[in-house]
């Protein structure tokens, strides 16, 4: 009697301790299951981006940015060194790709050379736009790069006007970004005026356009979500 009254509690101490060393593990692969079934959610709903767009570099990174609050920084004066050395490489791709004509880019790495002035600004998480002016009321080139320099955006007036197919640049532009992997590209519907090549894809989650309009000519790339190309 007096061992069962000795080993009795033991054997509650012990079972106790095995339960408190239990307890975390047990609570971890309840919480594992728990993640597994957010992730299968969040992979079924349509707006979360596919395998294919998580493996595209540029695709990643927009979907990503666009998930970011952005506080929007107003045009302001920039170093005009520093951003001709910071769109040096875009202006390098832009021609290797040739994604405008010979006449455009010529006048554009002019422009951005011989610039007097540059603001820099920025609407969208991740990204600053450079605006390079050479005198007042004159020609301008602006160029939207983000962190990683992607080139996301191209507009300006340069003096030019013809020449500009918007059909031909825009599919130059998704090359230079490495976006003919995406099978599922379609053409959208034109918005605006000019001569707008707008097209999309789910996959991507990218709408991409290029776009001239009595002189002015521009070429960008957004992440957007089915949802919201639906109700353009």
């Amino acid at each position: 009697m007096k061992l069962r009254e000795r080993w009795l509690p033991l054997c509650g101490t012990a079972l106790l301790v095995i339960l408190c060393t239990a307890l975390p593990f047990v609570w971890f692969a309840a919480r594992d299951r728990q993640l597994d079934s957010a992730q299968w959610n969040t992979a079924a709903d349509s707006s979360f981006l596919s395998a294919a767009g998580r493996e595209n570099a540029v695709a990643r990174e927009l979907y990503y940015w666009r998930q970011q609050s952005a506080d929007t920084v107003m045009s302001q004066p920039a170093a005009l060194s520093t951003a001709q050395e910071a769109v040096a490489p875009c202006l390098d791709t832009l021609r290797s790709a040739q994604v405008l004509p010979d006449n455009y880019l010529d006048t554009a790495e002019e422009l951005v050379a011989q610039a007097t002035e540059c603001y820099t600004s920025s609407e969208a998480a991740g990204t600053t736009t450079y605006s390079f002016h050479r005198e007042l009321n004159g020609p301008y080139l602006t160029m939207t790069v983000t962190e990683h320099g992607t080139l996301t955006g191209l507009n300006g007036k340069l003096g030019l006007a013809d020449g500009f197919d918007s059909a031909q640049v825009a599919k130059a532009y998704r090359t230079m970004l490495g976006l003919d992997s995406f099978t599922d590209w379609e053409d959208a519907e034109p918005l605006g005026h000019g001569s707008p090549a707008p097209c999309y894809s789910a996959d991507a989650q990218l709408y991409l356009v290029a776009n001239m309009d009595l002189g002015y000519f521009s070429v960008s790339v957004t992440s957007m979500s089915p949802e919201t190309y639906a109700g353009l």
